[in-house]
């Protein structure tokens, strides 16, 4: 398996990884297994390729699990709800902030993609759809 063209990827730090147009995370897939990953990658973690591509993933997923965290971050006051999304489309499992929903909150249910304010902490976060 041929790894040069990862020594020419995008630094990590330097990719994109929201698209506020789209209101959408950004990140890549594996030319050969599609495999999706976010953030992108310089190597698929499936099957080990250099063969990636930028792909803008849906806007839209399914909450699968969630928890409340009590303690508090910068920025972000406890308590707050993050949960594991999979976005669709087959996009990937993505964890992040889940904002308005109750604590007990039914699980799976479909949530949305919201691409935060430049420079905003956290860059995106998800809500009931």
């Amino acid at each position: 398996m041929d790894l040069t063209p990862a020594l020419d990827a995008e630094l990590t730090g330097s990719r994109p990884r929201v698209d506020r147009e789209a209101q959408a995370l950004v990140g890549s897939r594996c030319s050969v297994c599609n495999t999706p990953s976010w953030p992108a990658r310089a190597v698929c973690n499936r099957c080990g390729s250099a063969a990636l591509r930028t792909e803008v993933f849906a806007g839209s997923g399914v909450l699968i699990t969630h928890t409340t965290a009590h303690v508090p971050l910068a920025g972000l006051a406890a308590p707050y709800m993050l949960g594991q999304v999979q976005l669709d489309a087959n996009g990937p499992l993505v964890f992040g902030l889940i904002e308005g929903l109750p604590p007990d909150a039914d699980v799976p249910r479909s949530v949305r993609t919201v691409v935060s304010a430049e420079g905003a902490v956290p860059p995106y976060r998800f809500h009931d759809r």
